[in-house]
């Protein structure tokens, strides 16, 4: 049974535009600051000169590369960051120089003054390009312009391509995604001799974060602190943020707060977007459609530093592997700089860039076989009890259950009679509930559990609020415990200075490894109260349902709140725990458990194409999932509807072009996400089995709901047309080329 769970206390905020976000906080004294970025993807700095600006009314700093620390940092093992660039500019927007002033008018000013001299470079945009011979060099410490090189093999490939009835496969290519956090990018940070640096942001991982800034500055990790507001939004953006060290830089020079908010064309100008994938694919299977063998080579841009795409590239190389049976498999990845803006993580994390060419594929190996895809996908999926390619132990897979029941809400049969121009598509996802592999160190989660003096119950944890729901369902499982309304817990998190520590909200690790330990924390923090209960009400005295009853009185959470500082020289009662789940830190070949629980997805996509206009215009949608026991129906529901919504805008519309390296579109009209009339009515449904791991049989939901989509919409867009896109978006103009076969569209069609 699940837990009821108390509803989003922050949507009313939200709703009437009371939340307070970093753009809307202001500190005393505070300056505007300011960023100068470079016009070229790769040039020489030959000099600077801020004595201009400097002269101007109102400037209170200005800095350069001369002017800040240089120390080996970033964060991830590449350590490849810099605060400023001091020599060498090496993507569109690089960080040149920074002001701080009392207005904006006076930073833009002093923007303006400063005069930068470059020696244009040659430059490299393209993955492979970068990986030849005498191919301009980004970073002199990478001549090769590789910093991650992946090598995956298990089995016999080529023996099993071999013997393989049918083989197919091709080049797939992901599109550069902006993630269209409506929350722009913004900070505010201060120094204070005692304290060191604080920094208001909205990071949703502000303790790895603070290692990062730290190491930066030369400081202890104890002299760092981040406080997070409100987060509107982020999808992978927000994790770590070169503007919070320029701003910092800023306030330490200018002796005072320093804000940096930026605008929508400066969020889209410097966005570190979805790293854009390559995918050379091939899958083998025998003539009764049973998988013998997959081989991937993956080319990722990163862009011109590296940000989190390593975990990107290591997850497109090896997660899919955990959703079927592909007997031997074999993946090469290769991370690339290049002189394009840095690129990083987004929902879905690598895993739905390559479902997409593996879910295509297995499409193209049903139809060269005359079977059902549905079939083929039923004949190689993973299940229950069995131990992955990788390593990976599914405790509970309810696969099956979801593919039979999206078929049945769909009406799959209907399949084969559909006229032309309509298709349905089907593709499945998976995806794990926090993953070892994040920090090497450990992995796992605190709470503290804390009867307050008013009777309430508050939840402290180092995890983050994204707007998912996570304190509300966080209300829920401690409510649940501990026998009372949902409503009289409070949940409290984002200070790195008073929250117990977390990894924070990536990986989909929120409910099962944050909860575990919010679910930890209110079994200590029941029992202390039947402890208690005994020893100040007496031995007969019981505790149940949220109350505790001796000799025929009963005694609800404030009395016993007021009984217990009475007794404890007014101190609180309170308990704290640490989950850390039973999982293994990958080997050197990806090989390992990485995560307590794993969810799963079967989705299934309408499409109809407008053959005058080339539009594909998705008219209904389905997804069922394995998510376990669901903690909170309307968040989870919620969670798959937006992934839905956002995996069409993927497949169909969004793409972040560049030219020369250089953004063209540059505004949220320009860059066309899905609006209301582009997403359907969508069907969600969760088969609920628990989980032994998760708590109260949770698992995780965020960015499962997202993996499927995009090969679910390409999927039903082939079965309309009878010819399949390779590379996305599959836009009205792609689609259109592709059925006037003006020639234009062949690289892109089969």
């Amino acid at each position: 049974m699940s837990p009821v769970v108390t509803p989003h206390t922050d949507l009313p905020d939200k709703i009437h535009g009371r939340t307070r976000y970093v753009a809307d906080l202001h500190l005393p004294g505070e300056l505007v600051g300011a960023i100068l970025r470079s016009p070229h993807a790769h040039a020489r700095i030959v000099s600077i000169d801020v004595s201009r600006a400097l002269a101007i009314p109102g400037v209170h700093a200005v800095l350069t590369g001369k002017d800040v620390p240089h120390p080996a940092f970033g964060p991830t093992q590449y350590k490849d960051w810099n605060i400023l660039a001091s020599d060498r500019v090496r993507f569109v927007g690089d960080e040149v120089a920074a002001v701080a002033a009392e207005t904006p008018e006076a930073a833009a000013a002093a923007l303006n003054a400063i005069d930068v001299v470059y020696d244009p470079l040659p430059a490299v945009f393209s993955p492979e390009e970068a990986l030849k011979s005498g191919a301009p060099v980004v970073h002199d410490e990478k001549p090769d312009n590789r910093p991650m090189h992946i090598k995956i093999e298990r089995g016999d490939v080529d023996a099993a391509f071999a013997r393989a009835a049918i083989v197919r496969g091709g080049r797939y290519t992901t599109n550069r995604i902006y993630q269209g956090h409506l929350e722009p990018i913004g900070v505010i940070a201060t120094w204070a001799e005692a304290e060191g640096l604080t920094l208001i942001t909205p990071s949703h991982i502000p303790y790895r974060a603070r290692e990062t800034y730290a190491a930066a500055f030369g400081l202890p990790e104890e002299k760092v602190r981040i406080q997070v507001p409100p987060i509107g939004g982020s999808f992978g953006a927000k994790y770590v943020h070169k503007a919070h060290l320029i701003a910092a830089a800023l306030a330490r020079a200018a002796r005072r707060p320093v804000r940096i908010v930026f605008d929508r064309y400066e969020d889209m100008l410097t966005a570190h977007p979805r790293v854009p994938l390559t995918i050379d694919i091939r899958i083998a299977a025998d003539a009764a459609g049973r998988f013998l063998g997959k081989d991937v080579t993956v080319w990722a841009d990163a862009g011109a530093r590296v940000y989190w795409s390593p975990n990107v590239l290591a997850t497109a190389c090896s997660r899919p592997d955990s959703l079927y049976h592909f007997g031997s498999v074999r993946a090469e990845g290769h991370l690339v700089y290049t002189n394009h803006s840095p690129t990083t993580c987004m929902r879905g994390f690598g895993n739905a860039e390559m479902l997409f060419a593996v879910e295509s594929v297995i499409d193209e190996i049903a139809e060269g076989l005359g079977m059902d895809p549905a079939e083929v996908r039923l004949k190689n999926i993973v299940r229950k009890g069995e131990t992955t390619v990788h390593g990976y132990r599914l405790d509970s897979c309810e696969l099956e259950a979801c593919v039979t029941r999206v078929m049945e809400l769909s009406g799959w049969s209907r399949r084969k009679d559909l006229p032309k121009y309509r298709g349905l598509g089907m593709a499945l996802g998976n995806h794990v509930s926090g993953y070892r592999g994040i920090d090497p160190r450990f992995e796992g989660s605190t709470a503290v559990a804390r009867l307050r003096a008013d009777g309430q119950v508050e939840v402290e944890t180092g995890e983050i609020d994204l707007g998912q729901g996570m304190s509300a369902t966080y209300a829920g499982i401690a409510a649940r415990v501990l026998g009372v309304d949902p409503a009289r817990v409070l949940v409290k998190s984002g200070d790195t200075g008073r929250y117990p520590f977390g990894i924070g909200t990536l990986a989909s690790r929120s409910t099962v490894i944050g909860g575990n330990a919010v679910r930890l924390a209110a079994e200590r923090l029941r029992e202390a109260l039947e402890r208690f209960a005994e020893e100040a009400l007496g031995p007969g005295a019981r505790w149940r349902d949220g109350v505790a009853e001796a000799d025929g009185k009963v005694y609800d959470l404030a009395e016993l709140a007021r009984l217990y500082r009475a007794r404890h020289a007014g101190d609180v009662l309170e308990a704290r725990a640490s989950y850390t789940p039973d999982t293994d830190f990958p080997d050197p070949s990806f090989y390992g458990n990485p995560s307590p629980a794993y969810p799963f997805a079967a989705h299934v996509a309408e499409v109809e194409v407008d053959p005058e206009t080339g539009r594909a215009r998705v008219t209904g949608y389905w997804a069922v999932h394995d998510a376990g026991v669901v903690l909170n129906r309307a968040a989870a529901t919620g969670q798959v509807v937006g992934g839905v919504a956002q995996g069409i805008g993927w497949a169909l519309m969004e793409d972040l072009k560049t030219h020369s390296g250089a953004v063209q579109n540059l505004s949220l009209l320009d860059y066309r996400m899905p609006g209301m009339a582009d997403v359907p009515p969508v069907v969600v449904e969760f088969v609920e089995v628990p989980d032994p791991h998760g708590p109260f049989g949770a698992k995780s939901v965020g960015e499962v709901a997202i993996d499927p989509v995009p090969a679910a919409v390409a999927n039903a867009i082939a079965h309309a047309l009878g010819v399949r896109g390779k590379a996305l978006p599959l836009t009205g103009e792609v689609i259109w080329r592709a059925l006037h076969d003006d020639g234009r569209a062949a690289p892109l069609m089969r």
